[in-house]
């Protein structure tokens, strides 16, 4: 039998998993769906007019990195309880299958689910409400921005799987704490960079971001190019993947 990866001792391994938490994860999408319907009643009630395309997109895409960070925050949080840490960690499976039961369950399981309860929602209150001489528009996954918004979700997918393993408790809000502490550093050094390479003060810059600053009573704002964009992305992704990896030896190391 293959240590590192058997596909029926995987999907074992997935149903064991899906039966003691089901409940939890029923009760994650009930949260979420309320969540969405009673913000969303709140934000149908209060605009004059239909909800345009880009505010649909704007909220799907900071809901889903909210909610996939929490979520992924968790799915490691046996490890962190003493009492089912050994059953967990002893299990007749290999670290790698129960990595991928929970990356399966907080990364494409997750997006889909995220996804189909959004458009559940946003379609329901749509069909409730209309507006007299306005025509009511539904945003679509399917354009380029959202190749933006996947990166982002991987990058902190991965941190948060990463942080998942390695605190044994208040995962969240110590990971949470731990990238914006990261994130401003960043920030610091970036700016300081790009001050020392243009010579001129300008404004805080963000990794991959804006580089702004005034020439005067001028105000300049540079961004990056397309070829850039494919080399950050590029860049992101092995980030990602570092991350995804870590996170995997990581507990390999509690396995052993």
């Amino acid at each position: 039998m293959n240590n590192f990866f058997s596909f029926k001792r995987f999907s074992r391994l997935l149903i064991k998993h899906s039966a003691e938490h089901y409940r939890t994860y029923l009760m994650s999408i009930g949260v979420l769906a309320g969540v969405m319907l009673l913000g969303g009643s709140f934000i149908f009630y209060m605009i004059p007019g239909p909800m345009d395309a880009g505010f649909q997109t704007a909220l799907f895409a900071i809901l889903m990195l909210i909610a996939g960070s929490l979520f992924t925050s968790t799915v490691f949080a046996d490890m962190g309880d003493k009492r089912k840490a050994i059953p967990a960690l002893s299990l007749p499976a290999s670290t790698f299958e129960k990595y991928l039961v929970g990356w399966f369950y907080s990364y494409p399981l997750f997006m889909i689910i995220y996804t189909s309860v959004f458009y559940l929602v946003l379609l329901g209150l749509i069909s409730i409400k209309h507006w007299p001489g306005h025509n009511s528009e539904v945003f679509s996954i399917f354009q380029d921005r959202f190749s933006i918004l996947i990166i982002l979700f991987s990058l902190l997918h991965a941190i948060s799987m990463y942080g998942a393993i390695v605190f044994e408790k208040l995962h969240f809000i110590k990971i949470a704490f731990c990238f914006f502490i990261c994130y401003a550093l960043l920030i610091i050094c970036n700016t300081f960079f790009l001050q020392s390479i243009m010579g001129r003060n300008i404004f805080p810059a963000t990794p991959f971001g804006f580089l702004n600053f005034m020439e005067g009573h001028n105000f300049y704002s540079l961004s990056v190019g397309y070829e850039q964009t494919l080399w950050i992305f590029a860049s992101l992704s092995i980030v990602i993947l570092l991350f995804w990896i870590a996170t995997y030896f990581r507990l390999k190391e509690k396995q052993v």
